[in-house]
């Protein structure tokens, strides 16, 4: 069985104590952050870390600062839970205090221990968009899929191939 958000969260903040990278960070104040799903229907946030009202991330964030953490519902599905832990490992860094996506940001992301989880992001857009779509844009000649809201009506063309392509209502 699926572990819930709340297990998954221990879990990954118990990993997160035993990166030696972060430390120095306060990683004992995550427990207290608590943990939400985004809507369904969201396609392009995956997870994101919401700061309590008036809180500006530009003088400084700590674990107290954070309102929640929301993480998308099929990230927590069996097919993507490796992805949903460097989700949540991504967001408290957030949490932490690292607001922005700079260097510094980027080096303590790759401290994660699942270098596979890490690459997972684009697979997983591209599985929420096709979910979404009513319409595929696909390619006769390479097969080349693009999940789109609505028909392309014979105007649109392959990047690669140069071919019109079909319409596919899903």
């Amino acid at each position: 069985m699926e572990p819930n958000l709340e297990e998954r969260g221990r879990a990954v903040i118990s990993a997160m104590r035993g990166i030696p990278g972060i430390s120095h960070l306060p990683v004992d104040e995550l427990d207290a952050i608590p943990l939400g799903l985004l809507r369904r229907s969201a396609t392009r946030l995956h997870a994101v870390c919401r700061y309590r009202k008036g809180v500006r991330k530009a003088e400084g964030v700590t674990p107290s600062d954070v309102r929640c953490i929301d993480v998308h519902p099929y990230a927590l599905t069996e097919e993507w839970s490796r992805y949903a832990d460097f989700l949540l490992y991504h967001e408290y860094l957030h949490a932490l205090g690292i607001s922005n996506h700079g260097r510094v940001f980027r080096e303590l992301e790759a401290l994660w221990p699942d270098e596979v989880a890490r690459g997972m992001g684009e697979g997983f857009g591209v599985h929420l968009r096709e979910r979404s779509a009513r319409w595929l844009w696909v390619c006769p000649s390479c097969g080349d899929r693009h999940p789109r809201a609505r028909r392309g009506n014979g105007r649109y063309r392959c990047r690669d191939c140069r071919v019109v392509l079909e319409d596919v209502e899903t």
